[in-house]
Parts: structure tokens; sequence; C-alpha cells
């Protein structure tokens, strides 16, 4: 039997095995990094690879960028676009090239809808909270999970022992199945492939509550944040990220809660561009799930958490989810009628609060979920049973819409 510890030797040997970024895209890092150098050094490494300085143009000229016909020469996009812009795009065009090619199993399908929802997240948020090189965070949130290809490739049979058991155990299984995270691994092949820190670190830490909703490292956040949002929207690959954790990650990057559903509708644009980006990397047509319109549903949302209400409310709202009266409910029997879910956040809600409410809840025809689940169990033990639970990053598969 093979051990974890021989198999994480394997994962290193693979990923020394693995081929190297390309010269051209090593270079360009070195010379952008290298505060001597001028846009004629770039421009002298962009133009000796004609395809790469062919797909920055037509990159620039896209959707992505919104200036259409605007940029005719490499040296113009250089002068636009900046230094690091340049430096993120040709990573982010080689690393998505290599992505692409990963394998077409249904899992890592699953994984490159992640991260194409990731990273357009990602660099939503960063213009939306001022970091200063949106680029390198769409780049981190491509790359944030390319751990998982990493160890997808080195030993794929227990690979897929990690995700049997679905999207909430992942980190789990990782170390008992291979004894290495995704998160170290692809944190290895970055380094690898000699990126720099600022998106080694993004990948290695994104998993890392102490980090992240830390002030340290703004692009951390920033990629745990669109993970988080990337699942809401409804591509999920993993799910780690318990409610406390979330709810200080929005206060540490200082989003307001009230503008989860703008924001939703936003990342279903930047998606669309997204693809855009990343048919030119990788030369051909790329898919990426439909996730089903859950249309007609009604909700009752029994919460008196002003934050976790609203954050919920949005994104229900977002997906024309209707809310059915919490009055109404408890005295109406026949809303039932128009009441598919009921929420009940059980962390806001108080033991006799949820005794005056159990005739009502052990009554009801439709399904009672709870919101974060029943951490002392308070609910089981008044209602006589254990209901399903959903976190505060709940999807619409969470509610049977796909």
């Amino acid at each position: 039997m093979t051990t974890t510890t021989e198999l994480t030797e394997v994962v290193q040997k693979k990923i020394k095995d693995l081929p190297p970024l390309p010269l051209v895209v090593q270079k360009l890092v070195r010379t952008l990094d290298d505060d001597n150098s001028s846009a004629d050094d770039v421009m002298k490494v962009l133009t000796a690879d004609q395809a790469l300085a062919s797909k920055v143009l037509k990159l620039v000229n896209s959707s992505f960028y919104g200036m259409s016909g605007e940029v005719a020469t490499p040296s113009r996009a250089v002068v636009i676009l900046g230094f690091a812009a340049i430096r993120n795009l040709a990573v982010g065009l080689s690393v998505a090239k290599f992505m692409s090619v990963s394998g077409s199993d249904d899992h890592m399908q699953r994984f490159w809808d992640q991260s194409v929802t990731t990273a357009a997240a990602c660099q939503m948020l960063a213009k939306r909270t001022g970091y200063d090189d949106p680029e390198e965070a769409f780049i981190a949130g491509l790359l944030h999970n390319i751990g998982h290809m990493v160890l997808n490739i080195a030993v794929p049979q227990e690979y897929l022992q990690v995700l049997a058991d679905g999207p909430e155990n992942i980190l789990e299984n990782e170390m008992k199945h291979i004894g290495l995270g995704h998160a170290k691994a692809g944190q290895m092949l970055l380094k690898h492939w000699k990126l720099p820190r600022s998106l080694s670190s993004a990948v290695r830490f994104h998993h890392n509550a102490k980090v992240y909703t830390g002030q340290e490292d703004p692009l951390v956040s920033l990629v745990a944040l669109a993970d988080a949002f990337a699942c809401v929207y409804g591509a999920v690959y993993e799910r780690t990220m318990n409610d406390d954790d979330l709810l200080a990650l929005l206060k540490v990057t200082g989003l307001d809660v009230e503008d989860v559903g703008e924001m939703l509708t936003e990342l279903g644009t930047r998606v669309e561009e997204t693809r855009v980006f990343l048919q030119i990397a990788t030369d051909e047509e790329v898919e990426t799930a439909e996730h089903a319109d859950p249309g007609g549903t009604g909700v009752v949302m029994i919460c008196t958490d002003t934050t976790r209400m609203s954050w919920s409310r949005q994104i229900f709202d977002h997906y024309g989810v209707t809310a059915v009266s919490t009055k109404g409910f408890f005295s109406n029997p026949d809303l039932d009628n128009e009441t598919d879910f009921v929420v009940l956040d059980a962390t806001s809600v108080s033991a006799e609060q949820l005794q005056k409410m159990k005739p009502r809840l052990t009554e009801t025809t439709a399904p009672v979920l709870l919101l974060g689940g029943d951490p002392d169990g308070t609910v089981s033990q008044i209602l006589g049973k254990t209901l399903p639970a959903i976190p505060l990053t709940f999807t619409k598969a969470d509610f049977a819409w796909e």
C-alpha cells in the first residue's frame, strides 16, 4: 500500500517534470519585474514571439478590455496597459493554455468552470475595492485552484477518492488520501514556474482564514471572497469557508453586503467577458456550465440577523426567487401552496422563539432548511428531528434548482 509520504513525493516529482512556462513568458516576467527595464525592452521580448504578441493585441481589442479596434500595435498595448498588466496577461494566456488541456472529465470541467468564475469575480472585486492591479487579481483567481489539476495529473486514482465525498470535505480528504493539499501543490507549481510571489501566496493561502481575514495580504482576501462568490453563482468545485469567516471577509474587504445582488449581476457579465479571454488564450471555444434558473420558487426566510438576512435575500432576488411573507406564513397555513422552501437561520433565533415556531415548522409541507446548520443541536432537540443544513454561501443546487 502506497503511503501518503510516498504520494507526496510523487506529486513533487511530477511538478518538477511538468514543462516550464514558455521561454518568452519567463523572459517577459523577468524584464517586467526589472525596475531598469524600458518600454523598448518589453517590446523586444514581446515581439520576439509573434503568436503571443498577436494574442495580446487581440485580447486588448476584445470585450475583455472594451477597447475594440483602438490598439493597433503591441507597443501601443504596452503604453496603454502598463508593464504589470502586460506581464499578467502573458502569464494568464500561457497558463490558461496549459490548464485547458488538463482533461475533459466531468470533474475537470467543473474545475474549469469554477476557475473561470473565480477569475471573473476576483477582477470585479478588485475594481470595487480599489485594488491597484485588477489584472493580477484576475490571474490569481484563475490560478487559485491549479493545485487540484496538479494532484489530478500526478495521482489520479487517489484524487478521485478526494472528490468522492463532495465539495465540503475536499481539504480533509486531500490530507487523508494524498498527504498534500491542493493549495500547497499549487504554490509549488507556481514556484517551479518562477511566477511572482504575490500569485503563489494567493494560491497557497486562499483557504487559510487567519490570512484571508487579516489585513496583511489583500490579494489573498480577494481570491477567497471571489471563491465564495463563484460558489453562490453556481460554480461549485469545493466549498470550505464557514459563515463567520465569510462575514469577517466581507468586513475586511470593505464591501457593503447591500451590494451583493448588484455584484452577482455584474459577475454574470464578467464571466462572459472571461470566456472571451480564455477563447483567445486557448485557441478554441470555451464552454462553462449553464446554471439553471429557479424562477417561480417561493421561500420563507426566518432570520433576525440583518447582515445574514440581507446577504440571503439578495441572492434569492438575483435568481428571481419569490419572498413569501414570514408573518403570513405563520398566520396562514394556506401559504404552504406558495412556499417551496423554508430557510431557518438557527444562529439568530432563540430557543424560546423556536418553541413558539415549532407547531408551524412541524406541520408545514415545505422542506425546512437550516442556514448555517444547528451548531449546538437546539433545533433538532426542540423540533425532534434533524433538518438539512445549507451554508451562507448557498447555491442553487442546495435548493434542487439544478
